[in-house]
């Protein structure tokens, strides 16, 4: 009997007046040759209003996920058009696993709306399924195949006709660079193979919507670089909704960034739209010697545009202070810190620090934590 993939994964293909499903649950399983078709309960979803006259190729509309009392996502909302690329950024167990596994339909939303290209995916998840390539966190490998016989029966789940199968299976080697290894067995690949491998069979059918969990984990920088060739010639025509924890990855391809903790969407915007929300509040690090720390503090904090005042020792004599001060986004407000400072003690260094996406990433999921930690303790109070 053939081993059944890691992770887990629904590719569903309607092929002619039926449809075949392929579902790889991990631990136990059937193979190829014996699939059944999966079974989903469709969730109870109140009614709700059209998203948009043109539908996005994803739309989230108020989407939670509970697990019994535990809440893992919630009240989501947002959308993927075609031709763009969003990437999907929060901290593990924020919940974008389960965002992913909700848009491709592997589990249910327990209240809202998803829609792929159109198609409810709670109530025509078939539909919906034939226009989703998805690559899981685990690519969804049957190991004693070899790459091209595992491909060439994902094409055949997702209805790739027999006359393109060919052309279809070369054209996705191309883009993996999968050409070297088509008849070697997939437990002999590598890590960065087999990851390959798991992006080849998503692309398989060329998908409306691509859903990419970690696609560069495990790959070398050159396999790195090529992945995102990939994935970036693939959003010039599909939707790509790309789970990454690597920010120059979402700098350099994506066209919009959505930032999620603790199961709530923080923020969904370009690049420069979250850096640009991030100069409000900006910070100022300033080097001083010979400054007691009550007195600087006391100094920096009469500032007019400066918020907040944090202070820490610099060097082993203990005359040098750093400062960081969280200053509004005035005109002028270095000028003024640097007026002060120097007025009362030795300035040796002054600079404004400008956002970057890593620390508007923290700013943002740094809020969401101590908003957390705060609401534990008021509970723990009461």
């Amino acid at each position: 009997m053939t081993r059944p993939p890691q992770g887990g994964l629904v590719i569903v293909a309607c092929l002619g007046d039926h449809c075949r499903g392929l579902a790889a649950m991990g631990g136990s399983g059937s193979s190829p040759a014996n699939m059944h078709r999966p079974t989903h309960h469709v969730p109870t979803v109140s009614a709700l209003p059209p998203l948009h006259s043109v539908p996005a190729a994803i739309s989230l509309e108020s989407v939670s996920k509970r697990y019994g009392s535990r809440t893992i996502v919630q009240d989501v909302s947002f959308t993927v058009d075609a031709g763009e690329i969003v990437g999907f950024l929060g901290p593990n167990g924020a919940g974008k696993t389960t965002t992913m596994r909700m848009i491709a339909g592997y589990t249910t939303a327990s209240s809202g709306r998803i829609l792929v290209a159109g198609h409810d995916m709670a109530l025509h998840q078939v539909a919906a399924a034939r226009h989703l390539g998805y690559l899981p966190e685990t690519p969804p490998l049957y190991d004693v195949l070899e790459v091209g016989s595992y491909l060439r029966f994902v094409a055949d789940v997702k209805g790739v006709p027999r006359g393109q199968m060919s052309a279809e299976l070369e054209r996705v080697a191309a883009a993996c660079r999968l050409e070297a290894v088509m008849r070697r067995e997939i437990y002999k690949l590598s890590k960065g193979y087999r990851q390959r491998v798991g992006l080849a069979q998503a692309l398989l059918g060329d998908p409306d919507v691509l859903l990419l969990d970690e696609p560069t984990a495990g790959l070398d920088p050159g396999q790195i670089q090529e992945t995102r060739e990939v994935i970036r010639a693939a959003g010039e025509r599909h939707a790509v909704l790309l789970s990454t924890h690597i920010l120059p990855e979402v700098t350099m391809i994506c066209r919009r960034v959505a930032i999620i903790s603790q199961g709530r969407l923080l923020a969904i915007d370009t690049p420069e739209g979250l850096r640009s929300k991030a100069e409000e509040s900006n910070r100022v690090h300033v080097l001083v010697e010979g400054a007691v720390e009550a007195d600087l503090r006391q100094a920096l904090a009469a500032v007019d545009g400066v918020e907040g005042v944090s202070l820490q020792a610099a060097g082993s004599d203990g005359r040098l202070l750093r400062a960081e001060c969280l200053v509004r986004a005035d005109s002028g407000v270095e000028a003024r810190i640097a007026r002060a400072v120097a007025a009362r003690f030795e300035l040796l260094r002054l600079e404004r620090l400008q956002p970057t996406l890593e620390n508007v990433f923290l700013r943002y999921v740094g809020d969401t934590t101590l908003d957390a930690h705060g609401a534990a303790e008021r509970a723990a109070a009461a």
